[in-house]
């Protein structure tokens, strides 16, 4: 946290200018409000109320996660008064109650010692910052996580060997219709050798399956199955996108300005 800058007491730290509409889907994709898995139905949630925005040169990221999951997201910054890198943490509920009634193009954000001051063009919200994340381990090992097509996906010190790309949609689609079955959980099958992989979900009783098959861009061909709970639809862009995960291993999705990994869904039955 050291390399994070600070300034003198009640001098602005940083003050920078992004587009309202990008800040808001960003802050909501790494919410990732939606049905959860919850005993032998599902519940919607959140994956955390706290967001860690990191402020770059051109470049705003934020990051959340809890116990199972973290996510990242960068945004363009259309104008910055100062040149330095800083970590700032809020509520994400209090301020998108504010934000979405600020109706402009562009947020002016103000990052003090103490508060951040978000600025309209004629509406102004401040907030304290709060002073830790309580999930920042996961957070920081999702933040440094790089991957280059072609070479070894690891997450830590665990290895993900299947590579698959396909349509951020219609991963979005599959999921939203698995949703119908009621448990919000879901599992990854690829085989090698195909053109799609699929997509299921069962409701509680096992009475009811839903698959949806998505076509593939890309494979390296190795097989994988693994069971997982979150609503990745609302993660989802309509782009190439990634998943990175292997049989009972995490499941990483990455798309152009967007990584998130969550651990896979362990069965207590």
């Amino acid at each position: 946290m050291g390399r994070y800058s600070r300034t003198a007491r009640g001098k602005p730290m940083n003050e920078i200018q992004v587009n309202t509409k990008s800040f808001i889907e960003a802050v909501e994709a790494i919410w990732l409000k939606g049905k959860y898995k919850s005993s032998t139905t599902s519940k919607t949630d959140v994956i955390s109320n706290t967001c860690v925005a990191v402020i770059r040169s051109e470049q705003l990221e934020l990051l959340n996660g809890n116990d199972k999951t973290a996510l990242s997201v960068k945004i363009p910054i259309a104008y910055q008064h100062t040149i330095k890198e800083e970590m700032v943490i809020f509520d994400i509920e209090k301020l998108m109650k504010y934000v979405k009634n600020i109706k402009c193009e562009n947020l002016n954000i103000e990052i003090k010692e103490s508060e951040l001051v978000v600025k309209g063009l004629v509406k102004t919200v401040k907030l304290p910052r709060l002073l830790e994340h309580t999930n920042m381990n996961l957070i920081t090992m999702i933040m440094s996580f790089n991957y280059e097509v072609g070479s070894d996906a690891i997450f830590g010190k665990t290895i993900l060997p299947c590579d698959i790309s396909f349509n951020g949609n219609d991963l979005k689609d599959a999921i939203k219709f698995c949703t119908l079955s009621g448990t919000a959980t879901y599992t990854i099958d690829n085989e090698s050798g195909t053109d799609e992989f699929t997509i299921m979900s069962s409701s509680s009783g096992g009475s009811d399956t839903s698959k949806v098959e998505v076509s593939l861009l890309s494979s390296n061909d190795t097989e994988a199955n693994v069971t997982f709970s979150a609503p990745l639809d609302k993660f989802c862009t309509d782009s190439e996108m990634r998943l990175l995960t292997g049989t009972n291993l995490p499941v990483m999705l990455i798309g152009n300005d967007r990584k998130m990994v969550i651990a896979p869904y362990v069965r207590s039955d």
